[in-house]
């Protein structure tokens, strides 16, 4: 589970610009009624989601309407990561939902369970958050029950759509810069293929013509969409 934490800013990618939202009286609680007609890729049937800025917190919300990609979201979590500055590399980062696997292996054991419902199960068999570069939260599991502010919820509701939603207070993140990138990304299986292929050594052959060939599978996005934003923007 510390392995989608490590590097995914990485991967450079041209997207398009989004900004800080202005959203008052945001509530953790997954409903995402506030989100309403603001979330940035409205049109996608795959996923979509919004971040936004209000006092000294970040608010973040994500859909998850495709069913393999929220299976993806579940068992592997929806990732923020904050930057210390407008460079968008690795910062303060929260990971959530975070699949307990003994949990799951319980789950999958049991017979009598209705195994309609193991997505909600999973969800709701999950002891934690994942954290790492805050300046002041320890990294590792963080209970829900914390005194440091940092809340998330995800659920599927009637129609089967998973919902997130998420609140980071600033003030444990020491930032460098008075702006800031922040990612949002739902982790997937090919984006932690593309970390273990850049991070693996280079094993180059030589072809006809002393034309080097590698010799690593070329990786395919089995989605039509990137499954990963980046808004950049004041914090002050």
């Amino acid at each position: 589970m510390i392995l989608p934490l490590l590097s995914f800013s990485q991967k450079k990618t041209k997207t398009e610009e989004y900004s800080f939202l202005s959203i008052p009286h945001i509530e953790i609680d997954g409903n995402l009624d506030e989100w309403k007609g603001h979330f940035y890729q409205k049109d996608s049937e795959l996923w979509q989601c919004a971040l936004a800025l209000e006092g000294d917190h970040l608010y973040a919300a994500v859909v998850v309407k495709d069913p393999a990609l929220q299976n993806e979201a579940i068992m592997r979590g929806i990732l923020l990561n904050l930057s210390y500055n407008t460079k968008k590399k690795d910062g303060a980062q929260l990971l959530f939902p975070v699949a307990d696997k003994e949990s799951i292996r319980a789950l999958r054991n049991d017979e009598d369970r209705d195994k309609s419902n193991i997505k909600q199960d999973i969800l709701q068999a999950s002891r934690g958050y994942l954290v790492k570069g805050f300046t002041k939260v320890r990294d590792g599991l963080l209970s829900f029950q914390n005194d440091y502010g940092i809340k998330a919820v995800a659920k599927l509701d009637s129609s089967n759509v998973l919902l997130y939603e998420a609140s980071i207070p600033l003030d444990l993140i020491h930032f460098k810069s008075d702006s800031i990138a922040v990612q949002v990304a739902v982790i997937t299986q090919y984006m932690l293929m593309q970390k273990i292929a850049r991070d693996r050594p280079s094993n180059n052959t030589m072809g006809m013509y002393g034309i080097y060939r590698p010799t690593q599978p070329t990786l395919k996005d089995p989605y039509s969409e990137k499954t990963e934003i980046w808004v950049t923007g004041s914090i002050k």
